[in-house]
């Protein structure tokens, strides 16, 4: 199934009705040659796909993307596109809402009024482990429902008193709103969207706990650096974090 959406220029839509992953669906497309802008839609993922192997539930009537791009740029650099597509999310979300607070929480959360609403996956193959070859961004934004257990608490655009919203235009205004990050973040670097993402940051100043694979940190967040590296202070001194799960006191 392929719909006539409005995305930008450079794009191209594959959809589905139903598929495993859109991440997977979008590597398989990446190893067959499929150039950057392609954008795998699918309404409903039989095998979603979220941080460190979890599953995301998939039910119909939220949105399951995955861009394909092809950046030339440096692995560490292009790990920067997380906060690209989290900024680019969380403008669709405002664009949506009134009164609500839309927060971007590190490393790749969007949350309204502390509840998460979309996650971001990032995943790539570099040549040499220096360049990628490819980037897959996926994104799911919980739009008609969320699931009630999740360790983090969500909730979806629907429970926040967005009413009846059509998949299909959310799809084109996030890929616009990514578009357009996306040409800031080639252009001007990562500054600019540093800058858009920490006026959204949920929890700057306020203690924290990351969960790393081999230990759990406490400590005060108190930003994130020029690479994107998350910045605690903790007992021990200032570190910087590029992988793990935050949660916030309650």
């Amino acid at each position: 199934m392929t719909e006539a959406l409005k995305l930008p220029d450079a794009y191209r839509l594959v959809s589905f009705d139903s598929i495993d992953s859109t991440n997977e669906a979008a590597k398989r497309l990446a190893g067959e040659g499929a150039a950057g802008g392609t954008v795998v839609w699918a309404r409903q993922q039989t095998a979603g796909k979220a941080r460190r192997g979890r599953g995301w539930v998939s039910e119909p009537g939220n949105l399951y993307c995955s861009v394909l791009l092809r950046p030339n740029r440096p692995a560490a650099e292009v790990m920067q596109m997380s906060f690209v597509a989290a900024t680019a999310v969380a403008d669709t979300v405002a664009g949506v809402l009134a009164g609500s607070a839309v927060e971007c929480k590190w490393p790749n959360d969007v949350l309204i009024d502390g509840n998460k609403v979309a996650g971001i996956l990032l995943e790539s193959s570099a040549r040499n482990g220096l360049v990628p070859d490819w980037l897959v961004v996926g994104v799911g934004v919980n739009i008609n429902h969320h699931p009630p257990d999740a360790e983090f608490p969500a909730t979806s655009l629907r429970d926040a008193g967005c009413g009846e919203l059509d998949v299909a235009k959310m799809l084109t205004s996030f890929c616009h709103h990514f578009d357009s990050w996306c040409g800031t973040w080639l252009a001007q670097g990562f500054l600019p969207v540093r800058k858009a993402w920490l006026r959204r940051a949920r929890g700057i100043g306020a203690p924290l706990t990351v969960r790393l694979e081999r230990e759990t940190i406490a400590g005060t967040f108190t930003g994130v650096d020029a690479q994107g590296a998350l910045i605690v202070e903790a007992a021990e001194g200032t570190r910087c974090i590029t992988s793990g799960d935050v949660f916030f006191a309650a």
